[in-house]
């Protein structure tokens, strides 16, 4: 079902971008708000949170991009919590426009963080739908994963993080799991020590 609702989405933002005719606008137009309808009920998630989430999109329907750092110091994981859930990630977020992957994923980190980044180096893509990543997003997204060490840093409690720790890969708190998963903080301290990481892409 959720890759249908997928689909169906992507057909109609497709649509939508290269139709002329008004009716088949108002068809696609339908299309897509059928879709937003069906993944709230999939989802059990409010219809306006699904629109908003959805209403920057134009054009041509892509995956997204999430961007994020499994920055390492001292045998130790940094990991920020977040104030939406309460649980901790590695820091990152959305790639944004006219920014390199590495770009983003350093301002990401200070903006979460307060922390420079060292040896910023990618060692996974996943395909969040091919991961046990909850709950579904309505589109599909490929999460890019660096890992690096850690440089100088202060943290400051900002509006998206309310506290900063360093842990043990044996001891790690409640993880964010539509975030990330334990298993992504493992791959990344299996690549630091790598001289050349051999990129795990999905």
């Amino acid at each position: 079902m959720h890759s249908l609702i997928k689909e169906i989405r992507a057909i109609a933002q497709t649509g939508l971008h290269y139709v002329q005719d008004p009716f088949d606008k108002e068809r696609y137009e339908r299309l897509a708000a059928i879709s937003h309808e069906l993944y709230a009920m999939y989802s059990q998630a409010d219809l306006k949170t699904i629109e908003h989430f959805f209403f920057p999109d134009k054009g041509y329907a892509t995956p997204k991009v999430d961007l994020r750092c499994c920055i390492i110091k001292e045998g130790k994981v940094l990991l920020v919590k977040e104030k939406s859930d309460g649980k901790w990630t590695m820091p990152g977020g959305w790639a944004d426009q006219n920014e390199a992957p590495l770009e983003g994923i350093t301002r990401e980190v200070q903006e979460e963080a307060g922390y420079t980044i060292k040896n910023c180096r990618l060692y996974a893509v996943k395909d969040r739908d091919s991961h046990p990543y909850t709950p579904k997003f309505p589109t599909t997204i490929y999460k890019l994963f660096f890992v690096a060490e850690a440089g100088n840093g202060h943290f400051t409690e900002n509006t998206e993080i309310s506290e900063l720790g360093f842990f043990s890969p044996e001891q790690l708190p409640e993880l964010s799991e539509d975030r990330i998963l334990a298993e992504d903080i493992t791959a990344g301290f299996n690549a630091i020590n790598q001289p050349v990481i051999s990129v795990s892409v999905d």
